[in-house]
């Protein structure tokens, strides 16, 4: 249902559409959409008297994955229609946007996929080498990401040069590791050739974006997606690479806990 609508928007419009178990989670949320928020589909389903499975099903049949997906645009619905940033007088803009960041930063942390965390740590614990890739403004997560792999002892390479990506995708292969970093899509145009000569080498080709429609994410053998602040919330003018660097914090805490459990 990529219609544009908000999630609320698209429960009411699913009315008398829903089984009975979905219909009572539907208006239960449109009555009450901040119910949703730093909540668990089970603390949600006992505080409402209703079924974490009937609360699934009402989120897939609107159009999202599961309730995490269902929950982050609940949130994100709430934030672009209710904050406002515009400066005031007695200084509450600041305090709008403070909350701004840290609502997506925490959503950014719950949102994640466990499982692939865990193995996109294992991945960069076990690769050979590991090179990563961003131009323009992602280059600064890619550099934050380098210097904490550093920090923790794995070595890796990092370039925004189109030239210099194009002669790694020769030396990569087996057992290797290239990350890409694109958060939008307008990055180098040459990522995907260069992409998919890397997985033909077998090298593998982690993907890091915000845009869950790149083409890029057909040449990556492990993608992730992160929340897309600047595209998300009103006006547009917040910055994304506050999300990326959560991420990344995220990440190496996995790469930490695996380190210290092996």
């Amino acid at each position: 249902m990529g219609d544009g609508r908000g999630p609320i928007d698209r429960l009411k419009a699913g009315l008398g559409t829903f089984t009975k178990s979905e219909e009572a989670a539907a208006h239960y949320f449109i009555e009450h959409p901040s119910a949703v928020l730093n909540k668990t589909i089970a603390a949600v389903a006992k505080e409402a008297d209703l079924t974490t499975t009937g609360i699934m099903r009402m989120c897939q049949r609107v159009g999202y994955s599961g309730y995490a997906e269902f929950r982050f645009s609940v949130n994100r619905d709430l934030m672009s229609h209710g904050a406002d940033c515009t400066e005031r007088e007695d200084g509450s803009s600041m305090t709008a946007l403070a909350d701004a960041y840290a609502t997506y930063l925490r959503k950014t942390a719950d949102t994640l996929d466990r499982q692939q965390l865990a193995r996109v740590a294992r991945l960069i614990l076990g690769a050979r080498r590991i090179s990563i890739w961003g131009v323009n403004r992602t280059y600064e997560s890619v550099q934050q990401l380098s210097t904490r792999l550093f920090r923790i002892g794995i070595f890796n390479q990092i370039t925004p040069d189109p030239q210099i990506m194009d002669d790694i995708s020769t030396i990569l292969g087996e057992g290797d590791l290239c990350v890409v970093m694109s958060m939008n899509g307008r990055g180098t145009k040459s990522y995907s050739s260069l992409m998919s000569s890397l997985v033909e080498r077998g090298c593998d080709v982690l993907l890091v974006t915000m845009n869950p429609k790149i083409n890029l994410l057909r040449y990556a053998t492990e993608s992730v997606v992160l929340p897309w602040i600047s595209n998300d919330y009103a006006g547009g003018f917040l910055e994304d690479q506050m999300v990326v660097f959560m991420y990344v914090e995220c990440l190496l805490h996995e790469i930490a806990n695996l380190v210290n459990r092996e």
